[in-house]
Parts: structure tokens; sequence; C-alpha cells
């Protein structure tokens, strides 16, 4: 608080996401803080806690500015080394690093790739004959999924409470709460809980609050419906029913976007997955 950032000339950034504090990221913290406080160097640094910047594999992680330097592994022995290496030499560590600019490839032993999302052949209990894709159920997807399809014109279809509604002007979509995305027009006001709820704050949060949870987003694919061209239906963790989504055959223009931008697939090439073998369509 209250630092002059006019006179700062390297920035650390500690990530203090989850698995780095398991990973015992704060030790690696003090031995930096302290040793930039007792050889005068407070000043003309700067130390940030970040929330998660993704790369839980190789935790703890820091990034060191400027030179966009990604440090894995950090151990209080490595902290100093770091530190005193970009201070006095304006210089990395090479054999901690996991990424500088110019890299191709991260200098990791602990690689995790993200499983494609991919349809499946299934009779569904709701549209019988289906490609069901199982999909991201994250406040980072949801959000964007639900401001491209509610703030405009789509002409859609949902089923909320037992109760169909369709909407053919745009809702207002609020994301301003801790958990709640709000929806509301055109007589509609729903709510869905889409923020980050942990295994250990759940005793903490409101019942009703986890009943309405989204844990799972199923995308369903109808190639052979004659009205409706797909759907998406939430459920909460527990598989209670949400929110179901239809979109009209018509509305191409939506369902390309889910397929593109909302399941990162190819247009000409989705990834699909046949009771006989994998492939693509």
């Amino acid at each position: 608080m209250g630092k002059d950032i006019t006179k700062i000339t390297t920035t650390f950034e500690f990530c203090d996401g989850g698995s780095c504090q398991k990973a015992k990221s704060e030790l690696a913290v003090r031995e930096a803080r302290a040793y930039l406080r007792n050889e005068k160097l407070w000043d003309t640094t700067h130390t940030i806690r970040t929330r998660c910047n993704g790369r839980c594999e190789d935790a703890p992680t820091w990034i060191v500015q400027p030179g966009n330097y990604w440090y894995k592994n950090l151990t209080p022995e490595k902290a100093v080394t770091i530190v005193k290496s970009h201070i006095e030499k304006q210089e990395p560590i090479k054999d901690f690093l996991l990424y500088k600019a110019g890299d191709t490839v991260l200098n990791t032993e602990n690689e995790k790739t993200v499983k494609p999302i991919v349809f499946k052949e299934k009779t569904d209990t709701d549209y019988g004959d289906a490609l069901v894709a199982r999909a991201f159920a994250s406040d980072q997807y949801i959000y964007p999924l639900f401001q491209k399809l509610f703030n405009t014109e789509n002409n859609l279809e949902i089923i909320f409470s037992g109760e169909k509604h369709f909407i053919d002007i745009p809702l207002t979509v609020n994301y301003t709460d801790d958990f709640d995305i709000t929806i509301k027009g055109h007589n509609i006001n729903f709510k869905l809980a889409i923020g980050a709820i942990t295994k250990a704050m759940e005793e903490k949060i409101a019942p009703e609050i986890l009943e309405r949870k989204l844990g799972v987003s199923e995308v369903i694919w109808l190639k052979n419906n004659p009205t409706l061209i797909g759907a998406i239906r939430l459920k909460n963790r527990k598989g209670k029913h949400l929110l179901t989504i239809n979109i009209p055959k018509e509305n191409t223009s939506i369902w390309n976007y889910i397929l593109e931008i909302y399941l990162s697939m190819d247009l000409q090439n989705p990834r699909i997955i046949s009771n006989l073998s994998t492939h693509e369509s």
C-alpha cells in the first residue's frame, strides 16, 4: 500500500492459487520478501500475490517482469537466487525457468494436456437419438456464452423451473454477484450460481445457492430433428435440471458459435465419436 511504482525496476508475481499454496509457495515468498527488505531493495521492487496463473502442474510458480520470465517448482532456496540474479544482473536463472519469451516449448516434466470435448452418439432421454458433448461448466465459459445467447436477438426457447419461454428480444445478463448470474427481461427472471464454490466452501454457502450451482453442461446436437439444431442442458452437481436452451434449426450462427467458441471445435471437422469408431464429420 502506498508504494511509488514509478521507482519500480523489477516486479515479482507470486502465484497464490490453490495448487501453489498446497506446494508451500508461501515459504519461497517469505524468503524473497525478507531478502528485499534487508538489502534495502523494497522501494525499487514490487512483489504481488496473484490468483492462479494456470500452471498448477509446475507449482509453485512465479512470473518476473520485465522479460516475462516464468519460474517453476519454487523453493525457499531458489527464491533468493532468482531475486538476486534479476536485480544484480538483470538475468534469469535458466535452470529454474518454465518459460521465457521466444520459447516454443515449455520446460516442464509435468505437462498435462486438456482432454478435448467430443460428441458421442447417445439415445437421450429428452431428445432421442443425438450427439451429446460434456462441456465446460465454469464461469469463464458460461458467462461469455450467456452474453452471446441472451444479449442479442437469437430466437431461443428456454426451459426453466418446468416452464418454457420463447426469447426473441435481448435480455439483461448480470454477473456482479460472487456466485449468481442473473438473466432478466421479457417476463423472464432467473439466476444460476456459476461462481467457483470449492468443497471447503460449501458448508458456509446457503443451501439455495448450492441447489442452483451449475455442475454439468451438456451440448446436444440434433441432426435429425425437424425444428431444432441443438440444445444446451445445464444441471447442478447432483444432476438436477437447472436450465435447457433449445436452438432452432435456422439459427446456424449461434450453433456455429457454440461449436467454435464454446467447444473449441473446427466447424468443418467437429470431434465426434460414433458407436464404432472415432471420426471427424
